[in-house]
């Protein structure tokens, strides 16, 4: 572009004759704040600095090498770690209040969180805060990276920032709460009932089987809570058998007897087991007439001992267990 009045080169952008100063209408006026703004753009351009890995230029305060890819910004993997920190520190918190939960009603269950919890926290200290040295080049020996992984922060107890904390707190325990209840209808309840619906002589009958206080696996409580006058004393004590046989396989420290709540006898877990597996070979005489002897009194008193007559036992212990009931008279008449 030429200038009108002197016909000297300008350019096209010019506001006026370099030459001749003759003021170009039809250009705009350029303002001085934007030759400002395009100086300190070009020197913010020309700001680099060398990448420490490979040497190239690269732009002040990148965070990764356009060349290499190496990670020039020492604080992206503190970044990082602690994002990934604190999501296992939260999960490590939650298995702990569900294991503290789960372990009043189920024990099994609430030991599993709980471990679950301890290897999350494991895992939150094993995570590197530090980022890789890149200094030196020789390689580290053993001890140094265990140190360096396992640096422990100085914290107390990392407590994480719940958002729902209603929810976890509350929920927590009712799930734990439904985790027991489950179990003690299925592995215990449930085996019952299909007994006493299988056999039309135990109708009317009512039994209820858990682990004592509903939260104790290794502890059985057979509870007999009523009788019709249907039921002889040969029912009440086949539909007992039937369920050891049903649970024989399964390991517990103590089975109770109780009527209606109250204990009556106790016997330890390896003769209940014995019991079912003895009455599953149909020893008819041991599953009868040492019946008895095995079972402890609630009371602290001495076993049943064997009378003149082995029947006359069994009818004694079934006296002691509910016979003493205005409802279940019908065991006076014997067996």
């Amino acid at each position: 572009m030429r200038c009108p009045e002197c016909k000297a080169l300008i350019e096209p952008d010019a506001a006026a004759c370099g030459t001749c100063g003759l003021l170009l209408i039809n250009a705009a006026p350029k303002r001085r704040a934007e030759d400002l703004a395009v100086k300190r753009r070009r020197a913010s351009d020309l700001d680099t600095e060398q990448c420490r890995f490979c040497s190239g230029a690269i732009p002040a305060n990148t965070i990764r090498c356009k060349h290499c890819g190496e990670v020039i910004d020492e604080d992206f993997y503190r970044e990082r770690a602690q994002r990934i920190r604190s999501r296992i520190n939260y999960a490590s918190w939650v298995m702990y209040l569900f294991g503290l939960g789960a372990l009043l009603v189920f024990r099994p269950v609430g030991v599993l969180s709980i471990a679950a919890g301890l290897l999350l926290s494991i895992a939150y200290y094993a995570i590197p805060v530090e980022p890789p040295s890149s200094k030196s080049k020789t390689k580290a020996s053993l001890g140094a990276i265990l140190k360096r992984q396992l640096k422990l922060e100085r914290v107390s107890i990392p407590l994480p920032a719940f958002r729902h904390k209603k929810l976890v707190f509350v929920g927590t325990p009712l799930i734990a709460a439904l985790i027991g209840y489950s179990a003690n209808f299925f592995l215990l309840q449930e085996p019952v009932n299909d007994i006493l619906h299988e056999n039309a002589a135990f109708r009317g009958m009512e039994v209820s089987a858990h682990y004592q206080y509903y939260v104790v696996p290794g502890v059985i409580v057979y509870d007999l809570k009523g009788l019709s006058f249907r039921q002889t004393p040969i029912d009440v004590h086949t539909a007992f058998l039937e369920f050891a046989k049903k649970v024989k396989e399964k390991r517990y420290s103590r089975v109770d007897l109780s009527y209606r709540g109250a204990t009556k006898f106790s016997i330890d877990g390896a003769s209940f087991a014995k019991l079912g597996t003895e009455y599953a070979k149909r020893n008819f005489d041991y599953v009868l007439y040492s019946f008895p002897r095995l079972f402890q009194p609630a009371d602290g008193t001495r076993p049943i001992p064997p009378g003149p007559n082995d029947r006359d036992s069994l009818l004694e212990f079934h006296r002691k267990w509910y016979g003493q009931d205005q409802l279940t008279k019908t065991v006076a008449n014997g067996l």
